[in-house]
């Protein structure tokens, strides 16, 4: 297996031309089995391959104690390997508060940025990660259930501007092996076996299943339908940047127009990744649009009337005028009163609406729906803490339960004929940058308690005495 391995990493890499003679590489490095054997199988290579490397380590103080022991560990294979190392540190909660993003997208955010700066500075042409053929489709599949489009379905890219993945080509259970039999250490990261995260289910339950009960090569057949999606993209790519010099006109920094004709067109492998570009000119933590959005949006751009918005999300709209949509940043205003961080466990009072708040995990067994609306029960399998409480704005918009399609929150209280002013202090209760409940009023459809709900929290309203 040790050699096996080693000369399939060898001949990958030439066959993939990942890297040039001579080119300085950065190897991340988080001190799990992945990166540690992807160290070890480059600085075993470095000289066949005539490559210069360097480390680079992230510490994103989720998990303090154990994160300092990652970060020794990496420092002291530098040491031991005379490679240089650049140990970064960064919160990644208080990133994913700001930007309201999951945990999962402030981590993958952080590190291209930080890693991509690190790169730029110090001289390295490429930047290697050790993403495999195990992450590749528990990434097809969790944008599948997700729902993503052509180039989500593409998932992770064997080469992205100048980082490559040289370890796309071997299966986790290989990697592992390797590490044992080389003796390589490593340490374990705890939250891999959380099943809080998608991507830990996959992982440990829908993976394993698919493989046992229905194919044992679903991993190789995820990764190949990736393959193909990623030169479906590739071919795509001319019309694509033809679509945006054609229909995309800058009209500030912050502002994009495209033309009515063009949304009402076009094919919506063309539309989406167009959209998708505005969104991430319009800032990172916007990129992402899942088809629900983008059916809602087509929707709207159909039957919206002129002036009205359409709320993406974190202050971006959309606005409707005669022949163009407009795109723009709005930023809410800073009133530090207006959001309150909420952790499971723990009470809230909100003085201006008279209740105090309690979110808590209970057993399955516990759970006992009412007509009440103080008290619900929600589906905490996705949740990502601290969830956030804050007023309701123009343009959020969430899936009442029992519904399929969105709505605004507005429109959601007229039809409850909530007016005014008793909707001026409505409150939202928030999953990232999702809303898990019009607080005292209703849930979202997307965090109902299904049969398979394995976190489940009491979601209680109870007035100030």
């Amino acid at each position: 297996m040790k050699s096996q391995l080693k000369n399939r990493f060898l001949e990958f890499i030439l066959q993939q031309q990942l890297f040039q003679t001579g080119e300085r590489v950065l190897v991340a490095v988080s001190g799990g089995v992945d990166s540690m054997v992807l160290l070890h199988l480059l600085y075993s290579c470095r000289k066949r391959l005539k490559l210069e490397l360097g480390m680079v380590h992230l510490h994103h103080e989720l998990r303090p104690a154990t994160a300092d022991a990652d970060q020794e560990l990496v420092k002291a294979t530098a040491e031991r390997l005379k490679l240089p190392v650049f140990c970064l540190r960064q919160s990644v909660r208080e990133l994913a508060a700001e930007k309201k993003m999951s945990l999962e997208e402030a981590g993958h955010f952080l590190r291209e940025k930080l890693f991509a700066e690190v790169a730029v500075q110090q001289g390295y042409q490429k930047i290697a990660t050790a993403h495999h053929l195990d992450d590749q489709a528990e990434t097809v599949l969790m944008r599948l259930i997700l729902g993503s489009g052509l180039s989500g379905l593409a998932g992770i890219r064997l080469r992205k501007t100048n980082w490559v993945r040289p370890l796309l080509f071997a299966r986790r259970p290989e990697i592992e092996e390797y590490a044992r039999q080389q003796l390589i250490r490593f340490r374990e990261d705890e939250t891999n076996q959380d099943p809080t995260f998608l991507r830990n289910k996959i992982r440990h339950q829908l993976l394993p299943l698919l493989s046992e009960e229905y194919n044992p090569r679903v991993v190789y057949q995820l990764s190949h339908l990736a393959r193909i999606f990623e030169e479906w993209e590739k071919y795509l790519e001319p019309q694509l940047q033809a679509a945006i010099q054609q229909f995309v006109k800058p009209l500030s920094e912050n502002k994009f127009e495209v033309g009515i004709t063009f949304l009402r067109q076009y094919f919506s492998w063309t539309k989406i990744p167009v959209l998708e570009y505005i969104l991430a000119k319009l800032g990172p933590s916007n990129s992402g649009m899942n088809y629900q959005q983008f059916s809602d949006f087509s929707s709207w751009v159909d039957k919206g009337r002129i002036g009205s918005r359409f709320q993406w999300g974190a202050g971006l709209v959309s606005v409707k005028r005669l022949a163009a949509i407009e795109f723009m940043n709005v930023p809410r205003s800073a009133d530090p009163r207006s959001e309150i961080k909420i952790e499971a466990g723990m009470e809230y009072a909100f003085p201006e609406n008279g209740y105090r708040l309690l979110l808590r995990p209970v057993p399955v067994e516990e759970v006992k729906f009412t007509s009440q609306k103080n008290e619900e029960y929600v589906a905490g399998d996705s949740f990502s803490f601290p969830l956030l409480v804050r007023k309701w704005d123009q343009g959020d918009r969430f899936i009442p339960l029992g519904m399929r399609r969105s709505k605004l929150v507005s429109d959601y209280l007229t039809d409850r004929k909530i007016g005014y002013p008793e909707r001026k202090e409505i409150r939202l209760l928030l999953n990232g940058r999702e809303i898990v409940a019009i607080l005292g009023i209703q849930i979202s459809n997307h965090y109902r308690v299904q049969p398979y709900s394995e976190k489940i929290y009491h979601l209680k309203l109870m007035k100030i005495d």
